[in-house]
């Protein structure tokens, strides 16, 4: 069997992306000790933040030294560092913060990773086949790390939420539901700049409780609650309804089946945002943020993340007409546009 020659550079280059994985274990060290928020008042040295962090200094320096060398804060004279931008992404209950995320991805998810050859030999999921459970039945089981995940998906949601009132208008619409809509952010965020519409937060129980008391006070009058599952009923008579980063977690199956009971609800007229990464149908070779994310739907849940040609696929079926697509400033999400006809 003949070999191609591996060139020197394609061997480092390798090196490099596996470097990824190493300082990823640091940012997670990073996260879990808090030294985003330590450093948020100043500048401290290695000595305190080891103190702080009931650490040992010696290592720590290194995880410091190699996060720094990364543009993940910054070192100065005498072992001693400083928050920077990117460094403030892992501070804790800051808007846009990344720190939840982080230590979901790295935390119950990441075994997940190491077992994709397993995804592919079968064709099933790795985070079942390593915890004995899907990941809604994890969270279900494991309230409190299901919380930290929820709060993942909020702080990731800071940019995008930006980018969808910029470019949707939804003046229009007098009664919208968020379906999945977790804590709420997204329609607090829409109704905050809609002030002569209502708006509904649909999810399971279990995520309802928490997700009233967060309903700010300016907002009671114009935003309510429904429980339910999205596979069963969803709340009818809206003329506008959204799901945030939920028909990627699906298969094409329990797409449609969560599209025809949306269909079902929608009164005709009304319009129903997507709002999910899309894969450019024309990327071949290129980067795009939607590729691995597919990865992370691919060792987690039953979902994938979809081209737009997929997409009209799964609207079609459920009876849907696709409407448009609209880029919101991120690869990781975007709106696809439906409507019942």
């Amino acid at each position: 069997m003949k070999k191609q020659l591996i060139k020197p550079e394609s061997t480092f280059k390798m090196y490099e992306i596996l470097g990824g994985l190493w300082l990823t274990g640091c940012v997670k060290t990073a996260a879990e000790l808090n030294i985003a928020d330590l450093l948020a008042a100043g500048p401290k040295a290695i000595s305190l933040l080891a103190e702080k962090t009931q650490s040992h200094e010696a290592q720590l320096y290194r995880i410091m030294r190699a996060l720094s060398s990364a543009g993940i804060f910054e070192e100065s004279e005498s072992k001693t560092f400083a928050l920077n931008d990117l460094g403030a992404a892992l501070q804790t209950n800051v808007p846009g913060t990344a720190k939840n995320f982080i230590l979901t991805i790295m935390s119950e998810h990441f075994p997940a990773y190491g077992d994709l050859t397993y995804a592919v030999h079968t064709g099933k999921i790795p985070f079942d086949h390593i915890h004995g459970k899907s990941l809604w039945e994890f969270y279900k089981e494991y309230p409190e790390i299901g919380e930290n995940f929820g709060k993942g998906m909020t702080g990731m949601s800071g940019m995008e939420l930006k980018g969808i009132i910029e470019n949707y208008d939804f003046t229009p619409y007098k009664k919208m539901v968020d379906i999945g809509g977790g804590n709420g952010v997204m329609i607090h965020t829409i109704l905050d700049n809609t002030p002569n519409s209502a708006g509904i937060i649909f999810d399971e129980a279990n995520v309802i409780e928490k997700t009233v008391q967060m309903i700010p006070d300016r907002l009671k009058e114009r935003c309510s609650v429904a429980i339910g599952s999205f596979f069963d009923k969803i709340p009818e008579g809206a003329d506008l309804y959204m799901m945030k980063w939920i028909i990627h977690d699906w298969s094409d199956d329990e797409c449609v089946q969560i599209l025809k009971n949306c269909y079902h609800a929608m009164p005709k007229g009304a319009k129903l945002l997507i709002i999910d990464a899309v894969i450019p149908d024309d990327s071949y070779n290129q980067p795009h943020m939607a590729k691995l994310l597919d990865i992370v739907m691919m060792s987690c849940l039953t979902g994938r993340e979809r081209s737009l040609q997929e997409f009209k696929i799964i609207i079609e079926k459920a009876d849907l007409q696709f409407n448009r697509l609209i880029h919101i400033g991120t690869e990781a999400k975007s709106i696809v546009e439906c409507e019942k006809a």
